[in-house]
């Protein structure tokens, strides 16, 4: 990378067109899954356990497709993740979905723009019109899914880890793996550093704060409800006290449209949402485990020497793998990799790394293809790439 040539700005600017789309999606669909972040800070406000279904007790607490009528609500992470949301819960909901996503979008937006400005890496503006349409970024918005800002924060952790920032960096993994365990396969990436020994014992002081801040914070009722709730397939999910539903609520018959007490009526999902990045495995947590660590781990010995920007972002796409249940969203995770190489693969190589961006979800293969692409990246490489950012 040429460190003296200015950065010209201005060929970023159309990388911001998708923005509008990305807007639209966000205004007209309900988000789902994020709705359950909602009621999670919506029910710390009221003194009420998150993990709990509570529409007997206020319609507003419906929460569509992810509790509906059942026992349990659809929040599903640690009791402490609950006080993250309470400041959005205060929020009408409408209002509070469409700032969540802002704050994803921004939260990409600025680390891209720092990539560019530090000069980590060569970032081709196309890469990133091509990311703001794929359908993994459209999924995430329209489910308003949490993915976006635990994928950037762990290239912040990569970022501190590289400036001896060790500690930093454990505690961000350490805390997106308190949120959600499989972010903590990233410490493969730096088993062969020569910090990893101080790097796993911060991650396990870390882990362990965070477990003691969450049992003096948070009542015993709600790690005992965390504990079921995570325990029980999703498939098998009890019913609550409800029957059927208070009126007009509910999903709109022959829509995608849902009622709510508290909003408009909006579109409860798109079509590009139903895709699974690991379905052959989604019933065996094991296996699925098993395989995602070793593909994990042969990146960890293919690329390690050559560069430790493209080790972990290559075992970030096992992320998906390792989680038997990952849909299209998780391939987020896989966003860093197709933005990092997309100037560095050959012109015919292109086409093989927008793939699993803009496969139609229903094919259930873009998560296999991303870690596919994983192992044999260099292989598209262009020969000068590979002499020029050997040491990126």
């Amino acid at each position: 990378m040429d460190y003296k040539k200015k950065i010209n700005w201005n060929n970023y600017i159309l990388s911001l067109c998708p923005l509008f789309l990305i807007l639209y999606i966000s205004n007209e669909t309900y988000a789902i899954d994020y709705r359950a972040f909602y009621l999670a800070g919506k029910s710390v406000i009221n003194d009420l356990n998150p993990y709990l279904n509570h529409i007997a007790i206020d319609t507003d607490f419906y929460g569509p497709i992810n509790s509906e009528l059942f026992k349990f609500s659809g929040w599903k992470y640690p009791p402490l993740a609950s006080y993250l949301f309470v400041p959005f819960a205060k929020l009408p909901y409408e209002l509070s979905k469409n700032l969540f996503n802002l704050v994803s979008l921004l939260s990409c937006s600025i680390l891209t723009f720092f990539i560019i400005q530090k000069r980590i890496f060569l970032i081709n503006p196309t890469s990133l019109i091509i990311f703001g349409i794929s359908f993994p970024l459209l999924a995430t918005i329209s489910r308003g899914q949490i993915e976006i800002l635990i994928v950037s924060m762990a290239l912040v952790s990569l970022y501190f880890f590289n400036k001896g920032k060790i500690f930093i960096s454990a505690f961000i993994i350490a805390f997106l793996g308190f949120l959600k365990i499989f972010p903590l396969a990233l410490t493969i990436s730096f088993l062969r550093s020569n910090q990893v020994k101080k790097f796993i014992i911060y991650i396990f002081i870390s882990l362990l704060g965070l477990l003691i801040i969450n049992f003096i914070f948070c009542p015993i009722e709600w790690n005992q409800s965390f504990i079921e709730r995570i325990l029980i397939p999703w498939d098998e999910m009890p019913l609550g006290e409800l029957k059927e539903l208070p009126n007009n609520l509910g999903v709109i018959k022959d829509s995608m449209m849902v009622m709510t007490s508290d909003s408009r009526n909006l579109f409860h999902s798109h079509y590009f949402v139903f895709g699974f990045a690991n379905p052959l495995l989604s019933d065996n947590l094991l296996l699925s485990g098993i395989i995602g660590s070793i593909g994990a781990f042969i990146c960890l010995l293919k690329y390690s020497n050559y560069s430790s920007v493209l080790c972990f972002l290559t075992i970030m796409n096992w992320i998906n793998i390792i989680n038997p249940i990952s849909w299209i969203m998780g391939l987020i995770w896989y966003v860093p990799l197709f933005i990092y190489s997309f100037d560095k693969v050959k012109s015919s190589g292109k086409v093989i790394l927008i793939l699993p961006l803009i496969l139609p979800p229903f094919l259930n293969a873009s998560g296999y293809l991303a870690a596919i692409i994983s192992l044999c990246i260099l292989k598209i490489f262009k020969k000068e790439s590979l002499i020029k950012y050997a040491k990126v």
